[in-house]
């Protein structure tokens, strides 16, 4: 049933990374060799078929000739997804980094939190003075990861391309809102974060400005929503995974993507540090890009829309 398996392993082994992958082809016939994530109560009776693809092989080594030539270096699983995040997806990154520790080729290093729970940090066997980058490290994640900033972070983002789809003439009609047309949707306690209209055409929009990716579950039901409500979806993310972008576009939506966080400008000494620390994608931009919103024209004019 399987053909080209690289190889199968048993569903103890498999509990240790948490995700299964397999060929997206078998499931929808999308793009030959694109991979799925399924979590463990999806695929319950599955187990001969999982496997190890060569794409998920290539993360391995990549992640791993990264630690061979950076000996003294220390990263985060979400630092490492954004590094890898142009190959690989980033649960792909996350499978990978467990199955490199599992292995031996790295090691983890836990630092208890003030909540009672502890953050991940990936060294190389042979790396001895890692406590002090960890320790400067985990400070500027803790200051980042607060919620005010997130909350800052994501209103920034809303503000800002509110104007600029205000700035190319699109009207807002709605906010943090289920109802639209004498429609309410009840089905869960979800709301979209925008209705917005231009030349007679409604959309939901939805702005993720986080550097994982939205959750495939709050994806699926905004999808639903925009479907309930007969609108057509628009999503603007900071990243986001092929599949994703594809359950969108088949919904005649579109997926803005940008690939830098937004945050405030009163927060520019915390996005330098991010920057320079930690080598992740931050920015506090006055507005956004026109080139970001035009890729979105360019596609409304191409649809007439």
């Amino acid at each position: 049933m399987w053909e080209g398996l690289s190889k199968v392993f048993s569903f103890q082994e498999s509990l240790l990374s948490n995700f299964y992958y397999f060929p997206y082809e078998e499931f929808n016939k999308i793009t030959a060799g694109e991979l799925v994530m399924y979590e463990p109560e999806d695929i319950r009776g599955w187990e001969e078929f999982l496997e190890i693809d060569e794409y998920f092989e290539k993360a391995q080594e990549d992640i791993k000739s990264l630690y061979e030539r950076n000996k003294g270096s220390v990263f985060f699983k979400r630092q490492l997804q954004i590094k890898f995040e142009k190959p690989y997806y980033h649960w792909i990154t996350s499978n990978a980094l467990m199955r490199l520790k599992n292995e031996g080729h790295i090691k983890t290093v836990e630092i208890k939190k003030k909540d009672g729970t502890s953050r991940t940090f990936f060294i190389h066997p042979s790396n001895r003075y890692y406590r002090r980058v960890i320790n400067r490290y985990n400070k500027i994640i803790d200051e980042y990861s607060d919620s005010d900033i997130t909350r800052s972070c994501g209103h920034r983002a809303e503000d800002l391309f509110c104007l600029a789809l205000t700035e190319r003439g699109f009207r807002f009609l709605g906010k943090n809102t289920r109802e639209f047309k004498g429609k309410k949707w009840e089905k869960t306690g979800h709301d979209l974060d925008f209705l917005l209209e231009r030349n007679n055409n409604f959309w939901g929009c939805e702005v993720k400005n986080s550097l994982g990716y939205i959750d495939k579950k709050e994806l699926m039901i905004k999808l639903e929503m925009c479907e309930f409500f007969k609108i057509r979806p628009l999503f603007i993310m900071r990243g986001s995974p092929t599949n994703y972008n594809n359950e969108i576009i088949k919904r005649g939506g579109f997926a803005l993507i940008f690939e830098a966080q937004i945050y405030e400008i009163s927060q520019r000494k915390l996005v330098k540090k991010i920057k320079e620390e930690l080598d992740l994608p931050v920015d506090c931009p006055k507005a956004i890009p026109s080139g970001i919103i035009q890729r979105y024209e360019n596609w409304l004019v191409k649809n007439n829309l």
